[in-house]
């Protein structure tokens, strides 16, 4: 169970976006909130600390300097400071290629945090996110390292008292039915959503509603959550480093840059 949700802020308006659904979040899980800024040095801490004494009150938050040239380390840092915080922060990709890397800070913060980050980047400039969660979309592809999301996910789902969603891409031919008078998709949805559904329920005590989807994962799962009011979508995701950069996993990067909703994105080892 986490316990204090650290709302990454830079100073800028887009990162201010994410301070709603920290706030809702920390609220209904009533979790410690703290607002916490990299600063180079003392004198910058001087001109800064002013604006976020401002924002912790807005947000009735508690406020934390961190002293480092490298904000990705201090935060990383600071959460194995913390076993019980989540990170939480809005992307600063813009460019087709830096949506799929998601800014380089919240991508190091995520490949090497070693528990779920929540992650935030709005299809309009500045919009702020959700202040509530009715919904977690989880997203499985039947594979075990999909999967390791899922205690985050009814971790969070619980504290928050949200529903729970389990949702799977199949290929779009998998959309012709395998026998006659089959629903498409049937076969499919029965032998691993609905078993998993059943799993999480008498593991965890939560029951997850389910649905299958079909065609290209990344269009697919952010045209169904981004028609949601209120959801997050949870997945874990492969990210890696390439020659000269980091790169997130395509479906993950995808959902970023295309859902419009907050994410839960964690990149377990292995």
């Amino acid at each position: 169970m986490f316990d204090e949700i650290l709302a990454c802020l830079d100073g800028s308006p887009l990162a201010e976006t994410i301070l709603p659904l920290a706030r809702g979040l920390s609220g209904a899980a009533r979790a410690r909130l703290t607002l916490v800024r990299v600063v180079v040095d003392s004198d910058e801490m001087a001109t800064e600390e002013s604006y976020l004494r401002d924002c912790a009150r807005a947000y009735g938050a508690q406020m934390k300097f961190l002293t480092s040239t490298d904000p990705a380390e201090a935060i990383i840092a600071e959460l194995e400071r913390t076993p019980g915080a989540i990170a939480a922060m809005t992307t600063h990709g813009r460019t087709a290629w830096a949506e799929a890397l998601i800014g380089s800070v919240a991508l190091n913060i995520i490949q090497n945090a070693r528990r779920p980050v929540i992650v935030y980047r709005s299809h309009v400039t500045d919009q702020k996110a959700p202040n509530t969660i009715r919904t977690i979309a989880v997203a499985l592809d039947g594979g075990e390292f999909s999967e390791r999301i899922i205690p985050a996910a009814v971790e969070l789902a619980k504290a928050i008292d949200a529903k729970l969603m389990l949702i799977q891409v199949l290929p779009a031919e998998f959309s012709k039915s395998a026998a006659p008078g089959i629903p498409p998709g049937d076969i499919l949805e029965s032998s691993y959503l609905h078993a998993k559904a059943a799993e999480i329920d008498k593991k965890y005590g939560i029951e997850p509603s389910w649905d299958v989807l079909h065609g290209e994962p990344g269009d697919a799962i952010s045209q169904y959550v981004g028609g949601m009011a209120e959801t997050l979508l949870a997945m874990t995701s492969r990210a890696h480093s390439g020659v000269k950069r980091a790169v997130l996993g395509s479906t993950a990067a995808a959902c970023v840059r295309s859902a419009g909703v907050p994410m839960l994105i964690c990149c377990p080892p292995g």
